[in-house]
């Protein structure tokens, strides 16, 4: 930029021109950029915890997201209206999230890995392992969900698949899951009831 800025003089042109278009092109990067997290910052399911059944489960969670692998131990409880989700890679604790149906809380942990908010990894949890009746309820209005034979779909308002949830076996607390959205994230959830 600086020798745009020497060029510009040379030229007798007014460099604040320069710097005013960069700073728009800027500004105008910014907003792609929020407008791209906003993709993937969903707005949080209104889901009551307690439709999950009791359930204590650890799960092997692989998430991958714009071309990056991420792979972490979890352990997920569902119990007394509350959904409580501890990640841990490495015996490090990431993260700590408590759901309570309205809103997500976050505990101890060095956190997320970049770029995946607590809301998506709710939102994930809540759509592979809810019973239909109670996803749909929580759905945004205009949204849609159903299973066939082992897989389960989350329609958008404009009747795109959003969501499409492979089950290998009956009950989603046991065995391997995989989640695929949009705009390339996945996650596969390997899960053990205790």
């Amino acid at each position: 930029m600086p020798w745009q800025i020497g060029q510009a003089l040379a030229q007798g042109v007014e460099p604040r021109r320069p710097l005013a278009a960069a700073r728009a092109i800027a500004a105008a990067c910014g907003a792609v950029l929020i407008a791209a997290c906003a993709v993937f910052s969903p707005p949080l399911w209104q889901l009551p915890p307690s439709a999950l059944g009791e359930h204590l489960a650890q799960q092997r969670l692989i998430i991958t997201r714009n071309g990056e692998t991420h792979a972490l131990d979890a352990v997920v409880q569902s119990e007394s209206g509350r959904l409580r989700i501890i990640g841990n890679a490495l015996a490090v604790r990431l993260f700590t999230l408590d759901y309570d149906g309205t809103q997500v809380s976050e505990g101890p942990g060095v956190g997320l890995p970049a770029g995946l908010p607590p809301a998506l990894i709710v939102n994930d949890l809540l759509a592979v392992h809810a019973p239909l009746p109670a996803l749909r309820a929580a759905l945004p209005e205009g949204w849609w969900a159903d299973d066939t034979s082992g897989v389960r779909t989350v329609r958008d308002a404009r009747g795109a698949a959003a969501l499409t949830i492979t089950y290998q076996g009956d009950d989603p607390w046991q065995g391997r899951s995989e989640l695929v959205a949009a705009r390339g994230y996945r996650i596969v959830i390997e899960s053990t009831e205790e």
